[in-house]
């Protein structure tokens, strides 16, 4: 009987992962998350089963966690662009899984992304700031 393939931890690691935003490397981020999303509906008539699934819009979501430092550096882009900080800036997301054992090279690319809201805070003893960005784009590309 042939082996269920699983998951392996080891198959991609944090290390293997780079991030380019708008262009540039992103070494103070801490985390990031996107997901695509299809409306989807079950079509009911005669009897009490479904007889389709219709279908909707698409819409692309997510948010990078990143270092006070980086949201402070989008900010001075922003503002060099003529905006007052990151929530007018649009830009793609380029993250980058390098090949590994039997793994191939993987690039998603988020178009046009937007940051939806920012939010710095502190607490008694930290060491460092997280920023989480949530943000919306256009397309999530992947080769």
């Amino acid at each position: 009987m042939p082996s269920i393939p699983f998951f392996d931890s080891k198959d991609c690691e944090w290390a293997d992962m780079t991030v380019m935003l708008a262009g540039s490397p992103i070494t103070k981020i801490r985390g990031l998350k996107y997901k695509a999303a299809k409306e989807k509906q079950l079509l009911h008539a005669a009897g009490d089963e479904p007889i389709s699934i219709q279908h909707g819009n698409r819409t692309y979501e997510g948010q990078i966690k990143v270092l006070k430092g980086a949201i402070d550096d989008m900010n001075k882009a922003a503002q060099l662009a003529g905006g007052d900080d990151v929530l007018d800036m649009q830009f793609d997301i380029v993250v980058t899984y390098k090949p590994k054992g039997a793994r191939q090279l993987q690039i998603d690319t988020l178009v046009s992304v937007e940051v939806k809201e920012f939010e710095k805070g502190w607490e008694q003893g930290a060491k460092h700031m997280d920023v989480t960005l949530p943000i919306v784009f256009m397309k999530l590309l992947s080769e």
